[in-house]
């Protein structure tokens, strides 16, 4: 399968779609409330017209999806920004609103598709709140029977400017984050295919551009070895 070459450098803009395609390349961006998702969106896709709510109260309450424009290629990439599972806020179903928009706007299968997990190393991985098996197995279910459910994952370790944190801690927080996603097939219903992004995201739009860079290259290998 041929990817995109130079993502960061030919990339134009990027806009609402109504629908997605068999053609497309979709990557959905997951993680918990306040590990980054839309501030991640609005910087790799460029786009001021997305809010992002700094904290622990999640702003992304609908599913948002964007395809990008490049340069001289075909706008087959679409990043999908997901909303946070597991809030405390009344009245709000991430599952029930994340299902609704698959069965309305996705397709049963895609050309390919991957997962971008960010988790905030302002708080502790381990704590169940944060539990990677545990947004990820919840994400999976959204998909209704027939819709193939993607299993590749770039774990991403993110930081607002606000987070102040010493070195150890953040050593300490990347170290525990790689253990628990080397721990997914132990305490996930589900078999991942994950991978730790080794840089960590502080807002820059490089950083985003090479990790869906590299999940890319990971769709791409998993394509080649079933061919």
């Amino acid at each position: 399968m041929p990817f995109f070459q130079n993502l960061r450098s030919n990339f134009r803009d990027a806009f609402i779609t109504p629908k997605v395609t068999e053609s497309d390349i979709v990557i959905f961006v997951v993680g918990p409330t306040g590990s980054g998702k839309s501030w991640f969106t609005k910087e790799l896709c460029n786009n001021n017209e997305i809010q992002v709510e700094k904290g622990q109260h999640p702003r992304t309450k609908n599913v948002l999806a964007l395809r990008c424009n490049f340069k001289n290629d075909p706008n087959n990439i679409v990043v999908v920004d997901t909303p946070s599972f597991h809030t405390e806020l009344e009245g709000f179903d991430a599952e029930k609103i994340t299902t609704a928009w698959i069965e309305s706007r996705f397709t049963k299968k895609c050309r390919a598709s991957g997962i971008v997990f960010l988790h905030p190393l302002a708080q502790d991985p381990t704590h169940s709140d944060q539990s990677m098996a545990r947004h990820l197995d919840t994400f999976a279910t959204t998909f209704p029977g027939g819709f193939t459910v993607p299993s590749l994952v770039r774990v991403v370790p993110t930081q607002e400017p606000a987070a102040i944190l010493q070195d150890q801690k953040v050593e300490r927080r990347l170290s525990q984050l790689e253990s628990v996603m080397k721990s997914l097939g132990d305490n996930s219903s589900r078999k991942w295919h994950a991978s730790m992004f080794t840089e960590v995201f502080k807002g820059q739009p490089d950083t985003a551009w090479k990790v869906v860079q590299l999940l890319l290259k990971d769709i791409e290998s998993v394509e080649k070895g079933a061919t």
